[in-house]
């Protein structure tokens, strides 16, 4: 979207904001405009003021996004944690917990996000694939070891479950 663009929805939205600014519906449209141009400290500062960040998982996606768009992925990262354990199925959850770990340089959990990610969509082979490759990078025995190919157990439980129901 062209800067102009995003300059008429900022006046189109700022009256309705200035209204009602705890509106949660508002407080994401403004992230978006406020991420778009470039002003990830002012969509931080929003979200982080919004009454319904415990609760609004909308936002809590919104703020992990702005925060690791502004360079601070760790805390992104501890945001996520959180919202991934709660959201399970949310594959946006998942595709940010996998870049801010990323950033972070977390190799193995960066693929342990991806896997998950993988795993919601049906793609089960990449998910174990990637899963093998977390647990190679850390310490042999670690309860994080263990941890990776325990969920490569369900993942391939799972995938023997529904092998009858797959084309050949």
């Amino acid at each position: 979207m062209e800067s102009n663009n995003f300059d008429q929805a900022r006046k189109t939205l700022q009256p309705l904001l200035n209204a009602d600014p705890q509106n949660a519906w508002y407080l994401d449209l403004a992230t978006d405009i406020d991420l778009g141009q470039k002003k990830t400290s002012d969509a931080i500062n929003r979200l982080k003021n919004a009454r319904e960040l415990r609760t609004n998982p909308v936002l809590q996606l919104n703020l992990a996004n702005a925060l690791l768009q502004g360079g601070q992925p760790g805390e992104a990262a501890t945001i996520l944690n959180r919202y991934t354990f709660t959201y399970k199925e949310d594959g946006n959850g998942w595709d940010l917990l996998a870049q801010a770990e990323g950033a972070l340089g977390n190799r193995d959990q960066e693929l342990a996000a991806r896997a998950e990610s993988m795993a919601l969509v049906g793609q089960l082979e990449q998910a174990i694939s990637l899963l093998s490759s977390a647990s190679s990078q850390v310490k042999l025995g670690s309860l994080q070891q263990a941890r990776y190919d325990a969920r490569i157990d369900q993942l391939r439980d799972l995938q023997a479950r529904f092998r009858p129901y797959q084309k050949m």
